[in-house]
């Protein structure tokens, strides 16, 4: 599991009545030759934890399979090469060629190598770097001291910076890991451990020979470590590394790790493949997890539980993780995609996956309503776009790949899966899965081979249908018109590629688009009809629905898809609202916010369906949709100014349920309900509520003085509120906070909802000034850096604070995934046409790696956001000026 990244070519970044492409030539790219490949590593790393190199030998069985006088591998960032062939009893000397272009090392021989089986060796030295990738070190400390661990991130193509290698998915071998580094170190691999010799200062660790598996999951870690232990009820040893003295923070991702195994086992019907599964939290670290097989790798507040001081909401997504993770020790470890165009059969499956077995260890995380606006939304909010891409995108050279580490290869393909799943059932999903892994172990595959797997086992024409969903961009809405004949309804359905509302010759000619769509009905008994739309146009006939009654296509929102009723059946439909379940509820009021942003309905409709539906709701799911709609409004809005009186209007549609909130949770609270607390109390503390700021100050004060701990779950939310009032006393005392807390949650909750939450754009520059400084951990810095940018009040300071420290930015960043997330986050509340080509020809002037779809959708985003303003703005003003608002406002 990687965070949501972004590497491409430029696409085409829109202007209204104007269409234009900034191009940059893709790097030439081509795989390895197949004329030599390995079979098997021998790989002896030796890490400096002082001056931070690392000696390195690689020993490689290959298959010569014609004579050739070179061998072609994979090398980046390692030095003092010597190389050479054994074959046939005789050692063939080389010249080395290490092109950091190609991140190709070549031996050249005198003479062609002879056909068959041969050895060839490789010592070298590489850097420990800072960056967060290959091989790299992480800092921490113990008792005040500075100190260092060495760990490896080798998805995608980072391997090879560690060892000299075949980095292709594709190309397997088996691996023998033997790593020597200081004796009062703990060091793992993918492998047990079998023999540990010491010599002097130093020991020498050898580990098991892995199965047959290919690079980019190797992993070794060195550093010191607490672990607590526990065995599946097949006797696999779990186990948890923690920072030293803090092993009890790693029992709830043990749990998680044991029963996750024991689901996987089952559900897939096909053992845990290895001896032993490590989870282990490493202090500096650029993705959320790493699902190197027996030896996965976390972020700290992706895996470790503190009892007192980790916030519902921050234990439900280690449970999440940590299930993405187990998942694909089967589905990408044991079953790996071909090529990294495949790369949402290892990243979209295992996203639908982890929500599964969530669901079925943890119930109360009720995750598949809040799955809905967290990645089936989600989703459809970039897939809106233009920029988009396909869920499978061709990917060439290795800068390339990390562009698909992202929402779509994620989220969209949970979602799609998630459709899937419910549209041919569980028995047979699962029957299909355990058909795929079985036929597939220590293979390599490309997504047909798995929808023929699917298809067999439903009897269903998985493939036809599916391929609509994975090999072109977006989705569709179905547009619905209804007619009554008799008794019976006729309701006309058909389907158009949704857009943005921007027209883009990167989407071709969007009436080509056609999706065959599994589509269900909800009627108000109950009763659900299933049809699958395999045309532009259909009719659909409901027996015996009465004229005055609704019905709703997609129940609980399994489909990916949007829907635009006539507005005679979006009335029956909101008149009826409440007797439709939370999610149903959710899919209306988004759907209708969609259509807004895309010019497609007017957004006054839309504040007057936020009203209608406030005075009743008490689901938090819908609650958070209907923060989320304010959120885009008040983006668009934030520079105008009608923004007090919309500040206002928010203020009278939270404060419906404000009296049903209380700071403190209740007596055996439910999840959900302790989620609403967090967003109704935050919302009317940030729109200026004030009982709810003063409270929260008068809890932050107590908090810091010791005389009564603000709860776990409220942290956020308190932090949050007290920066909106933005006293300069209050922000340097959470920057002392931050510098002596020591659990990684508690810093990302002062960073993100405190720090970067002030409402003054002195104390903001001083947020920004100290994203870069010593007290931030580097993996930190990118999201204070864009959190301030999401802040209305820093969004200037923090585009220009970028372009002044881009030279520092790529020092630590560049190539990798941590621009392109400040990137993703710090133009895209923009709302001018001016500022959105600022902002491009700042790029074209100053290009930086990795970044150019972010780029392209951010600044896509930015003229959605200036077409609606423009489009809506007066009738929004007008309906805010006639809004009776009476609320106490600070």
């Amino acid at each position: 599991m990687k965070v949501l990244l972004f590497r491409a070519k430029l696409s085409n970044l829109l202007k209204p009545n104007c269409i234009f492409r900034v191009s940059r030539m893709s790097k030439p790219f081509s795989r390895l030759p197949t004329c030599v490949v390995p079979t098997h590593y021998k790989i002896h790393l030796t890490p400096d934890l002082v001056n931070f190199t690392f000696q390195g030998e690689c020993t490689v069985n290959v298959n010569i399979k014609e004579a050739v006088d070179q061998v072609v591998c994979n090398a980046l960032d390692i030095g003092s090469i010597e190389g050479m062939v054994v074959a046939d009893g005789k050692e063939f000397t080389a010249k080395t060629d290490l092109n950091t272009e190609d991140e190709k090392l070549t031996l050249k021989f005198d003479n062609p190598l002879p056909v068959g089986e041969a050895v060839v060796k490789y010592k070298y030295v590489g850097n420990l770097n800072d960056q967060m990738k290959g091989f790299y070190r992480a800092k921490y400390f113990v008792n005040g001291e500075e100190r260092y661990a060495a760990s490896t991130q080798f998805e995608s193509t980072d391997a090879r910076r560690a060892f000299p290698c075949w980095d292709e998915p594709a190309v397997k071998a088996t691996f023998d890991l033997i790593v020597t580094g200081p004796k009062d170190r703990v060091i793992l691999s993918n492998m047990p451990e079998v023999s540990s010799v010491e010599e002097g200062e130093t020991k020498t660790v050898t580990f098991d020979r892995t199965p047959i598996m290919s690079t980019y999951l190797v992993a070794v870690v060195v550093g010191e470590f607490d672990y607590v232990e526990s065995k599946t009820s097949d006797g696999i040893t779990v186990r948890v590394y923690t920072q030293m003295g803090k092993k009890e923070q790693g029992q709830f991702a043990l749990d998680c790790g044991v029963r996750s195994l024991e689901f996987y086992t089952k559900f897939f019907n096909i053992p845990y493949p290895l001896k032993k599964y490590d989870m282990v939290g490493i202090p500096d670290f650029a993705m959320g997890a790493m699902e190197n097989w027996g030896l996965v790798t976390y972020r700290e507040s992706c895996i470790f539980v503190d009892p007192n001081n980790t916030s519902a909401t921050a234990k439900e997504y280690v449970a999440i993780v940590v299930c993405h993770e187990t998942a694909h020790q089967w589905f990408g470890n044991l079953v790996t995609m071909e090529w990294w165009t495949h790369l949402w059969l290892n990243e979209g499956f295992a996203s639908f996956m982890e929500n599964l077995c969530t669901d079925r260890l943890f119930p109360d995380f009720k995750v598949f309503e809040t799955f809905v606006p967290t990645t089936l939304i989600r989703a459809l909010e970039l897939d809106t776009l233009a920029s988009s891409h396909p869920i499978e995108v061709p990917v060439g050279h290795p800068t390339e790949v990390d562009e698909i580490f992202d929402t779509i290869s994620y989220c969209k393909g949970a979602s799609v899966i998630r459709m899937l799943f419910n549209w041919i059932g569980e028995e047979a999903f699962k029957k299909g899965m355990q058909s795929y892994l079985t036929k597939y172990s220590y293979q390599n595959t490309e997504t047909p081979q798995l929808w023929a797997e699917l298809g067999a086992a439903s009897g269903q024409p998985v493939k036809k249908v599916m391929a609509t969903w994975t090999e072109q961009m977006g989705f569709p809405v179905i547009s619905v018109k209804s007619r009554q004949e008799g008794s019976d309804r006729i309701v006309e359905l058909s389907q158009a590629k949704f857009t943005a509302g921007l027209s883009s010759s990167n989407e071709g000619d969007v009436s080509k688009y056609f999706w065959d769509i599994p589509i269900s009905i909800k009627l108000p008994n109950g009763e659900i009809m299933k049809v699958v739309m395999d045309q532009k146009s259909m009719e659909v006939t409901i027996p015996n629905l009465a004229a005055d009654q609704y019905f709703k296509l997609n129940p609980e929102v399994v489909g990916y898809y949007r829907v635009q009723y006539s507005p005679e059946d979006l009335e029956r439909l909101c008149a009826s609202v409440q007797e439709l379940s939370q999610l149903d509820r959710l899919n209306v009021l988004d759907d209708v916010f969609s259509l807004i942003a895309a010019g497609k309905a007017s957004t006054t409709d839309g504040l007057k369906l936020l009203q209608a539906i406030s005075k009743d709701e008490k689901s938090y799911v819908v609650w958070n949709s209907m923060s989320n709609a304010i959120s885009r409004l008040s983006t668009i809005l934030v520079d105008q100014p009608c923004y007090e009186n919309f500040k206002r209007f928010v203020l009278t549609i939270f404060l419906w349920i404000k009296d049903d909130i209380s700071w403190d949770g209740e007596p055996n609270e439910t999840h959900l309900k302790t989620q609403l607390r967090m967003v109704v109390l935050s919302k009317l503390g940030r729109y200026g509520e004030h009982g709810v700021r003063l409270e929260a100050k008068r809890r932050f004060d107590a908090h810091v003085a010791g005389t009564k701990t603000i709860h776990a779950d409220m942290r956020s939310t308190v932090y949050s509120c007290v920066a909106a009032l933005g006293e300069s006393s209050d922000f340097d005392t959470m920057e002392k906070l931050h510098n002596k807390e020591e659990l990684q949650e508690e810093k990302d909750r002062i960073i993100r909802a405190g720090l970067a939450g002030f409402l003054n754009k002195e104390l903001l520059e001083k947020a920004l000034n100290f994203s870069l400084g010593s007290e931030v951990r580097s993996q930190d810095s990118p999201f204070l850096i864009r959190s301030v940018a999401k802040n209305p009040m820093g969004r200037d300071l923090a585009w220009q604070f970028f372009k002044d420290n881009l030279p520092e930015l790529r020092k630590r960043y560049e190539p990798g995934p941590m621009i392109p997330i400040i990137v993703k986050g710090l133009f895209e509340t923009f709302t001018t046409e001016e500022m959105a080509n600022t902002v491009q020809k700042y790029f074209e002037e100053n290009p930086v790696q990795g970044i150019d779809r972010n780029l392209a959708q951010a600044l896509e985003t930015v003229r959605v956001n200036a077409a609606w303003l423009e489009r809506d703005l007066p009738n929004i003003k007008s309906f805010l000026d006639k809004c009776p608002i009476n609320v106490q406002y600070l």
